[in-house]
């Protein structure tokens, strides 16, 4: 059946860029309300069968299905390959992070839980976060510490209970209850003795797992305890599974915070490690582990094995080799963009709202899928190289910004780029990024392509409400973005935003600075169409590079009767190269003391301040240097605590910046200040002021107030 006669019975059949769109079927499609809005894509493959999309988000096993019962696809009948079964499946996805951090609650170390798809199902991973928040590959050296430390202190200086579990999972149900909880990162396996400092004086009641091993880990913790705690409680919550723990005991069971303080109140303190018993249930009957039910406990619970066994239990070894370090010789860098994109690179676009952001990273975008030049740097797409944009901010425009692209720079029809106009949430929904990871797949694996390039359009709509200073949401979200590249081995791009004191750069927590490999940060000049495209980090390149753009209207209508919907607009934005933006980005960089360094960013702030300020109401001022038009100084320090962010302009950190601006080694070497007034020096003249600036001797010094 061709795809315009399936479009049609469907309803709602429209042909769009050549593809037939129509309402797609699935029963729970709009949270059961219908697709009233086409979204199902039809197309033929290079077979002539049918293939299906449906940009709501269902997914594709529920399209597939409902297609084949509705009669569309008669040629499956009698196959016993599901479409699906061509995607490979993703063999190791993060379930869960678990922070260990210090007094202040600064990370030093996280535990990764990953779900596998191999007999054992779940696997586990130690990393380290040093001081600047980058994440290393092994625990290597970093400070031992028990879970949740600053609230086991607080607890502890207070005298309440501290109850330990086996696992962090087991300690965060008992927190849910408003009590404190702890663990450690080493399991049932072994205690390790670091940790043990942080119990001196602490009231402990200790919560073993229902099973010999979890009371052998109880024993053995209550020994290492005894000599430093305050009391020592180990409670016995029962259980109807072997293994279970206090999660099952809460979510299973629906016990209470009551439930536990009168368990905790009829046990007596123990005053020796040997008064640590199994219950009788568990010595007549050792847990004898199923076959085919692994769980996380059995994976390290291995006292009763032999050597043999355990050796045949544990968990396959990756091969890794060790190299000499005279035999390592340097690989040159591969470029999706010369000198602005590294294939398989982390890459961050930010700025301040309203500075083209995404006009920015459409272009980027076309010049990698049709391998044309960005700003005169080279793209080098792969063989197949394709561009997944996944729209979650602004996708209402998104038609008319991809028309006035592909206008401006003639672009012919057919190029792979693919956009998903949808909000998706890449830091904390499983379902959400194993949804995406297939739709990917799937799209490489039907039409032959190499995933080049994702966009993720912005962080904040992919952050799934999270907090972005938290440096365990952050943790999630890069995590995810590394799982993407990993697994399609492209370059992702983020776009962000700048933090309300743009000098600090990225909003949110430092460690998201500390992941991407390069930092392209964007700088709008006031409220003009043109900016600055600048590299402020680029690992393996030079940072500090300039590309000056300047934005272009785009009739987009022209040529063309087609519209992409009833209601878009006539007239939007293209990107276009400025030598001379990136020029005037240079010469103010002069004046204000910029290097790559990032020195001078508050200096840049107070000339965009006085400038702003000027613009919106300068005052032509008779100063010693002849008729300017000036500004009151009151109301540039005003306009300046606004662009650092401060809402009070008495903020320490303020203070700070306007003493510095203010100062004569500090003050930028355009702004003059004299008696009440202060402006930027040949502003009326500015394109003589930027051949002398560009012209003159650099010995020479500015003509001083």
């Amino acid at each position: 059946m061709q795809a315009e006669e399936i479009a049609k019975q469907l309803g709602n059949a429209k042909k769009v860029n050549g593809q037939w769109l129509a309402s797609c079927p699935v029963p729970g499609h709009g949270r059961g309300n219908g697709d009233k809005n086409p979204s199902l894509s039809i197309s033929e493959g290079p077979d002539g069968k049918a293939l299906f999309h449906c940009h709501g988000g269902c997914d594709q096993g529920s399209v597939f299905s409902t297609m084949r019962e509705r009669g569309f696809l008669p040629e499956l009948e009698g196959r016993n390959v599901e479409p699906l079964a061509l995607i490979k499946p993703i063999t190791r996805q993060l379930e869960q992070e678990w922070h260990y951090s210090d007094e202040e609650g600064v990370t030093l170390f996280i535990k990764q839980r990953f779900r596998t798809a191999d007999a054992k199902g779940k696997d586990y991973k130690l990393i380290k976060v040093d001081e600047a928040g980058r994440r290393h590959a092994t625990l290597g050296d970093a400070r031992i510490v028990p879970y949740k430390l600053p609230e086991l202190r607080d607890a502890v200086s207070k005298g309440r209970y501290v109850y330990l579990t086996e696992g962090e999972k087991a300690a965060d149900a008992i927190i849910s209850l408003g009590s404190v909880a702890t663990s450690s990162h080493a399991g049932s396996g072994t205690w390790p003795d670091a940790i043990t400092e942080y119990f001196a004086g602490a009231n402990v009641v200790i919560l073993p797992d229902n099973d010999t091993p979890g009371w052998k880990y109880a024993k053995k913790a209550a020994a290492k305890l005894l000599p430093v705690a305050k009391s020592i409680r180990v409670v016995d919550l029962g259980g109807e599974e072997q293994g279970d723990d206090a999660y099952e005991w809460i979510y299973s069971q629906g016990k209470t915070r009551q439930d536990l303080a009168d368990l905790v109140k009829a046990q007596a303190p123990v005053t020796s490690e040997t008064e640590v018993q199994a219950p009788e249930r568990l010595r007549e009957k050792p847990p004898e582990p199923l076959a085919n039910d692994v769980n996380e406990k059995q994976l390290v619970k291995q006292s009763n094995a032999t050597d043999e066994q355990a050796a045949a239990a544990a968990p396959p070894r990756k091969n890794l080799t060790l190299e000499a370090w005279d035999e390592i010789k340097d690989e040159p860098v591969e470029w999706l963009i010369e000198r602005v994109i590294p294939r398989r690179g982390f890459v961050a676009l930010y700025g301040p709202p309203g500075s083209f952001k995404s006009f920015i990273a459409l272009d980027l975008a076309a010049s990698i899928a049709r391998a044309a030049p960005w700003m005169g740097q080279a793209a080098t797409p792969s063989e197949n190289g394709a561009v997944v944009y996944i729209a979650g901010e602004g996708h209402g425009g998104i038609g008319a910004r991809i028309k006035a692209c592909r206008i401006h720079h003639e672009i012919s029809a057919g190029i792979p780029i693919y956009i998903l106009r949808h909000q998706i949430n890449l830091r904390s929904s499983t379902e959400d990024i194993n949804s995406l990871m297939l739709a990917v797949a799937e799209l490489s694996e039907t039409r032959q392509l190499k995933i080049d390039l994702i966009v993720i359009d912005t962080l904040a709509r992919a952050f799934g409400g999270g907090n972005e200073n938290s440096s365990e949401d952050m943790g999630a979200f890069i995590t995810s973005c590394g799982h993407l590249q990993q697994v399609f081995e492209a370059a992702l791009l983020v776009i962000h935003h700048s933090g309300k004191d743009q000098a600090k750069g990225l909003r949110g927590h430092s460690s998201l600075l500390g992941a991407v490999d390069t930092e392209l940060e964007l700088l709008r000049f006031d409220d003009q169409p043109r900016g600055v495209v600048t590299i402020s980090k680029q690992k393996d390149g030079e940072d500090g590079v300039r590309y000056g753009f300047e934005m272009v209207e785009i009739d987009i209508d022209e040529g063309s009767a087609a519209t992409l919907s009833l209601d878009e607009p006539r007239k939007s934005l293209a990107v276009n190269p400025s030598d001379e933006a990136a020029q005037r980005t240079a010469i103010e960089a002069k004046y204000v003391g910029l290097n790559r360094s990032g020195k001078g960013k508050k200096q840049v702030l107070a000339v965009d301040a006085l400038r702003a300020l000027i613009n919106k109401k300068g005052t032509h001022w008779k100063v010693s240097a002849g008729t300017r038009k000036c500004a009151k100084v009151e109301d540039w320090r005003a306009e300046f605590a606004q662009k650092m962010g401060n809402d009070e302009a008495g903020s320490a950190a303020f203070r700070a910046a306007w003493k510095r601006v203010r100062s004569d080694s500090g003050r930028p070497e355009n702004v003059r200040i004299e008696g009440d007034w202060a402006w930027i020096e040949e502003w009326e003249e500015r394109d003589e002021w930027s051949n002398r600036v560009t012209n003159r001797d650099d010995s020479s010094q500015p003509e001083s107030t």
